[in-house]
């Protein structure tokens, strides 16, 4: 295993909770509701852009439309998520292991800069990345597999050598699709609606490790 990629929300911090006050206040705040089934299948692991088309099915938004929109949810997310954000359990520990055996890794995630950079300071884990990718750095969102394409050419490995932790279905699509191994996170659904779709499930990093990762990662 020469690197590990990890998505941001629902991986490196538990933020589902909070995306689903914010969205469901965002909803109401525009005369809807957000039911929970609502937000795992319109929501969860979506891109802004899509959650805003399900938000105002009847208008045509322009781009900077969506944009301002989503902007204002995400600024209310982090509003929100400010004086809560806490690590994923053992997620610290485990960048820790992977810097100090060398391993190279990043976050790929569909979330803006600024949510990506709110939560590297916030938990003080940036220096633990070799490369960060926000949603500006890709043309096709996931479930297409850009941006874990384009993190590994960034670190310079295949996807053989590469393990990818995931929380929801839509990035292990696109993980899966990279050619990569895939560990599910199960912060968002539970570990037996994940196993038929990976090649691991963890709870959270409590229950990983240096070996555990590694097996994943197929001699040939």
């Amino acid at each position: 295993m020469k690197a590990v990629i990890f998505d941001m929300d629902g991986v490196l911090v538990d933020t589902n909770p909070h995306h689903r006050i914010a969205w469901r206040e965002y909803y109401q705040r525009n005369g809807k509701t957000l039911s929970d089934d609502d937000f795992v299948q319109h929501i969860s692991g979506k891109h802004n852009s899509d959650i805003v088309a399900h938000l105002f099915p009847d208008q045509a938004l322009t781009p900077e439309e969506v944009v301002r929109l989503s902007n204002e949810k995400e600024a209310l997310f982090r509003e929100l998520y400010s004086d809560a954000i806490t690590p994923v359990p053992g997620i610290v520990a485990f960048l820790q292991v992977l810097k100090d055996a060398g391993i190279r890794t990043a976050v790929a995630t569909s979330a803006p800069v600024e949510n990506l950079d709110f939560v590297m300071d916030a938990l003080n884990i940036r220096q633990y990345f070799d490369a960060l990718l926000n949603e500006s750095m890709v043309n096709h969102p996931k479930p297409d597999p850009e941006i874990y394409q384009k993190a590994m050419a960034m670190l310079g490995v295949e996807p053989a050598d590469c393990v990818i932790f995931e929380d929801s279905m839509t990035g292990i699509q696109a993980a899966k699709a990279s050619g990569a191994n895939v560990v599910g996170v199960a912060t968002t659904q539970s570990p037996d609606e994940l196993a038929p779709f990976v090649d691991d499930v963890i709870r959270d990093f409590t229950e990983m490790s240096l070996d555990r990762a590694q097996r994943l990662v197929k001699v040939f």
